[in-house]
């Protein structure tokens, strides 16, 4: 076969150019395992309580209907955060997580009667590298080793208009009376997205409803400080005495609306909030990812860019997490900077910082899923396609924009290697199918744990015949999977993000050199290609 040297020259501009995302520098890893936590378990705090009632009863419409509502236990909806679980002498226990509920059934509108919750779960999946042939099976179930309510017992969380929790309003039915005397908190009260963990007993949760943090005891549920509004920002970015807020902040309601139809103000109309002091931001754009650095400090990022504004990227905040005594609050200490998302990300899903590091953190991002605010299905193409990405990201290296540019994109949720064909499939490539990917933790020097919100009861985004599939309820269940890398790339040893602060002169000083040898070796091989073939 004879090639011209234009072919020639042709096939060797496909050979050295190289297709990558923004920041897509994948490392190589594997596939631990696949674990699942059962719909079929219901923790006894979950038992004889109506739930679901304002939803409709018909088929399945994601949000809105559900043929088996009104539940008669709580249901488990997904998490939204996981987070070491700390034992009583402040070691991280092996294996063991805080892992956040959602709100309920995604919106603050059907959620009033959902009751918000952190679970004690073990995450742990049996792996021995195939060694003398050993195999374990596809999925291992989580063991959930306690559920608390998230509660108000001491009166803290209360808005500026004088309005109280849901429960002091209004509760599905007498089932609810445990609940009412404890102060419990609903998805109407809050959305909680993100939890940074100090301590056993000291936390700081992120919401989006309001757009607030406020401290917590992870381990009881008991909330221990009012919330604190998130301050908005100048161009600068510097606090410019605004703070942020949604359409489902109660602070807009009439409160006489709340205190005798509280079903009436489960939103306000945006004209509402435009005419108020506060900033817009989408009701789905608070905390969603919170991670505690090594000084102490917590990172906090909000979901989306802040709306109707250029800026480029989601705000990220310093916040000092005070003491979590009775009534403390936690503060804003400044503006961080923006964090660029990906082509086609939309959102940041999770946090989590790497062990011992006060500027390494690594962060999951999504844009939805098919099926998911759209018509179901399995169909491609598809009305949107997943776009689930880990990225580290340098906290102390901003532009002059205060965009952090020190960004590495090291793993991708639909292209996960699985050699050791951990799920006993025959597939070597895993994907983390699920709306949404909201918990990702980074446990050591070469794993992490992901899982999923399931968006429940609306699991089967992808209108499957759940008859002809083998793990139906496993992928109806949350689900969390355990990855690890070949090398150890979350050591701080490990000199992953290549310090641009340090290398910039060297790189300036040698790209010329870098760039004519390159060229020289292209073209060098190019033309012998084409002399050989000629």
């Amino acid at each position: 076969m004879k090639f011209s040297s234009a072919v020639v020259l042709s096939l060797g501009c496909c050979l050295v150019s190289k297709a990558e995302g923004q920041n897509t520098d994948y490392q190589p890893h594997y596939l631990v395992g696949l674990l699942n936590y059962p719909q079929s378990y219901v923790p006894e705090v979950f038992k004889n309580h109506t739930s679901g009632t304002y939803l409709k009863t018909g088929p399945y419409e994601n949000w809105i209907a559900d043929p088996n509502v009104p539940f008669a236990d709580i249901p488990a909806v997904g998490f939204s955060d996981i987070e070491s679980y700390y034992g009583a002498d402040g070691e991280k226990v092996l294996g063991e997580f805080f892992c956040l509920s959602d709100n309920g059934f995604g919106t603050s509108v059907n959620s009033a009667d959902y009751p918000l919750n952190i679970v004690h779960m073990r995450i742990q999946k049996p792996f021995a590298y195939g060694h003398g042939g050993a195999t374990h099976e596809p999925y291992t179930e989580t063991e959930n080793l306690n559920t608390v309510l998230i509660q108000d017992p001491h009166k803290l969380i209360k808005w500026e208009n004088g309005a109280d929790i849901q429960v002091n309003y209004k509760v599905p039915d007498d089932t609810w009376n445990d609940y009412r005397e404890m102060r419990v908190l609903t998805g109407r009260d809050i959305d909680p997205e993100g939890l940074a963990v100090i301590s056993q007993t000291c936390a700081v949760l992120g919401e989006e409803l309001m757009i607030s943090i406020m401290t917590i005891n992870p381990s009881t549920g008991v909330i221990l400080s009012p919330f604190v509004r998130t301050p908005d920002i100048d161009e600068a970015g510097n606090f410019n005495g605004k703070f942020l807020s949604t359409i489902s902040d109660k602070t807009h309601c009439d409160i006489t609306v709340l205190e005798n139809s509280p079903d009436d103000c489960n939103v306000v109309d945006l004209s509402i909030l435009e005419k108020s002091e506060y900033r817009e931001q989408n009701k789905s754009g608070g905390y969603e990812g919170m991670s505690k650095l090594a000084d102490g400090t917590i990172a906090a990022f909000i979901e989306k860019q802040v709306t109707n504004s250029d800026e480029p990227g989601v705000r990220v905040y310093k916040v000092q997490p005070g003491n979590c005594g009775i009534g403390e609050k936690p503060t804003f200490e400044s503006f961080m900077g923006f964090y660029p998302l990906e082509i086609n990300a939309g959102n940041i899903a999770d946090v989590s910082s790497i062990p011992g590091s006060s500027n390494l953190v690594v962060v999951i991002e999504r844009n939805g899923y098919p099926g998911l605010g759209h018509p179901v299905g399995h169909d491609f193409p598809s009305p949107v396609m997943p776009a689930n990405k880990v990225c580290v990201v340098d906290l102390s290296d901003t532009d002059d924009k205060m965009v952090f540019r020190n960004k590495k994109c090291i793993l991708n949720y639909h292209i996960i290697s699985d050699p050791w064909d951990v799920d006993s499939n025959g597939i070597y490539r895993y994907a983390q199918t699920q709306a949404t990917n909201e918990q990702l933790i980074v446990v050591d020097d070469y794993c992490v744990v992901a899982g999923t919100d399931t968006n429940y009861p609306w699991t089967n985004q992808l209108d499957l015949d759940l008859t002809e599939i083998p793990f139906a309820q496993e992928v109806t269940d949350g689900r969390f999977m355990v990855v690890c890398f070949e090398e150890p790339i979350f050591s701080l040893d490990y000199d992953l993000m290549h310090d641009v602060k340090t290398t910039e002169q060297s790189l300036v000083s040698s790209a010329s050199h870098v760039k004519s040898m390159t060229t020289s070796m292209i073209v060098s091989f190019i033309l012998s290609l084409a002399i050989f073939f000629d």
